[in-house]
């Protein structure tokens, strides 16, 4: 399951990655953000 935030009413949603078509339960809109970890990433150079 990934948690996503609906853009406009900010309500958490637990989805799978096979649905399509993800609309808000609450508000109806279709763009949200993934949520993402706290964690920093390293990355270095050569």
């Amino acid at each position: 399951m990934v948690q996503y935030r609906c853009s406009n009413c900010k309500t958490q949603l637990e989805m799978d990655l096979e649905t399509l078509g993800l609309t808000c339960r609450k508000c109806g809109n279709k763009i949200f953000y993934k949520k993402r970890p706290a964690s920093k990433k390293t990355v270095t150079t050569d």
